[in-house]
């Protein structure tokens, strides 16, 4: 497959910085057939491209209904498969060198037939960083993981709700922005502390997407802030069946 590449350009210098990961998610073509597939990955973060890894994806996928187990299959302890999806993650907080940074990706078909030609449905990095000039504090959560509610489940018997948490406990929220991203062509619905979120599909790509919403009002400053997400069977649509997350971010200034 042509290499990927994907420039970011951030709002602020490399010295304000705190923390950055880069995430990407191959698809491997069936959500349990094993398509063998070999990723590799670089980042320029501003002083040329170094190799972060090369990743090898050899493995079917199992659903896990009733077992018991969450159903991820992890290749190694930065990346792994749930269904149809691979989600690899590494720490460049230390590459960051500039203001404009970029990663490349490259997939190859490995082994014997049956293969897939290995697409990339998601290159993303998410930064926290400092902002001196404004006099805040920037409060930030990254709440990672490979969270997938499928109609199969439902129709099996597993009706599934997700849910993620984030430690408020004792902020004073002057502006707090929460961001889903998700894998797939159909957003869910959400909650955030039992408040029902405005519901849109704006899609990235034809199976990412990201939505934010304003939650300056609904923070939990006494304890845990929850939101939640249910795939949408309400307002229909392709795919509506298959719905995935890896990331849900919170970003509180005070």
């Amino acid at each position: 497959m042509t290499p990927i590449e994907e420039e970011f350009n951030l709002p602020f210098g490399p010295a304000d910085v705190e923390w950055a990961r880069l995430y990407v998610a191959p698809y491997i073509g069936h959500m349990q057939n094993n398509y063998s597939l070999n990723t590799t990955v670089e980042f320029d973060g501003g002083c040329g491209f170094d190799t972060l890894g090369i990743e090898i994806m050899d493995t079917n996928y199992v659903y896990p209904m009733g077992s018991g187990a969450d159903g991820t299959i992890w290749f190694d302890d930065h990346f792994n498969r749930v269904t149809s999806d691979c989600l690899i993650w590494y720490d460049v907080t230390d590459e960051i060198k500039s203001s404009s940074v970029t990663a490349r990706v490259q997939t190859h078909p490995v082994g014997t037939p049956p293969v897939f030609d290995g697409r990339v449905k998601m290159i993303a990095l998410v930064v926290a960083y400092n902002d001196p000039s404004s006099g805040d504090t920037i409060h930030y959560w990254v709440n990672q993981g490979h969270d997938t509610d499928s109609v199969l489940t439902d129709t099996n018997g597993y009706p599934y709700i997700g849910e993620t948490n984030f430690d408020t406990t004792g902020i004073t929220a002057d502006e707090a922005t929460l961001t889903a991203i998700y894998l797939g062509s159909y957003n869910a619905n959400y909650e955030f502390n039992n408040v029902t979120l405005p519901w849109a599909n704006p899609q990235i790509g034809q199976y990412l997407g990201a939505q934010e919403w304003f939650v300056t009002n609904d923070i939990n400053s006494s304890g845990v802030s929850t939101m939640t997400f249910d795939r949408n069977t309400t307002t229909g649509g392709p795919y509506s069946g298959y719905f995935k997350i890896p990331l849900a971010l919170l970003t509180v200034t005070e």
